[in-house]
């Protein structure tokens, strides 16, 4: 009995998920730019995470204006990284908020949401400001409309220089 006991408090301790205490972070972010050659727009945070109790595999999850994403854990350790989509349209520029929540938060944040409470009560891990700058759609006038343009343009100049040189 005693054996099944010891066994059975070591897979507990095992099991249960360690909190990060004091979370030292260093982002990198990434937004689509271009909106001419991709149809949405993409925000990317990759970020290096040392947690000040030693802990190493930590469990996160990313809220973004409401939506959650779960954030994946790089091959290194500490390196983990989230991303998302959103049309051109929606994805206004600007700063967008991320936080950052491990596992205890996470689902008391996912509570919170069902129960419609307050989640702004519910604190993050940590959080990472995204600045997008907008995506660029291109010119304003194509470069084919421009050329057809300027050979019209350069068409009625000489037909008419043409028709004034043989007056």
């Amino acid at each position: 009995m005693r054996l099944f006991v010891a066994v059975l408090a070591l897979c507990l301790s095992l099991c249960a998920a360690e909190t990060c205490t004091d979370p030292a972070f260093s982002p990198s972010t990434y937004t689509t730019t271009d909106a001419v050659i991709s149809s949405e727009t993409v925000f990317i945070v990759e970020l290096s995470l040392a947690c000040a109790n030693g802990v190493q595999s930590v469990a996160l999850y990313a809220d973004v204006n409401g939506k959650q994403f779960p954030v994946t854990r790089g091959q290194d350790v500490g390196k983990y990284q989230v991303s998302w989509s959103v049309a051109h349209k929606q994805a206004s520029s600007g700063t967008y908020e991320v936080k950052f929540f491990d596992e205890e938060s996470y689902s008391a944040l996912r509570k919170a949401q069902r129960n419609n409470e307050d989640v702004a009560a519910i604190k993050p891990l940590f959080s990472v400001n995204v600045d997008h700058r907008g995506a660029w759609n291109g010119p304003w006038v194509s470069t084919e409309v421009l050329a057809a343009v300027i050979g019209i343009l350069v068409y009625y100049l000489a037909y008419s220089t043409k028709g004034a040189i043989q007056a």
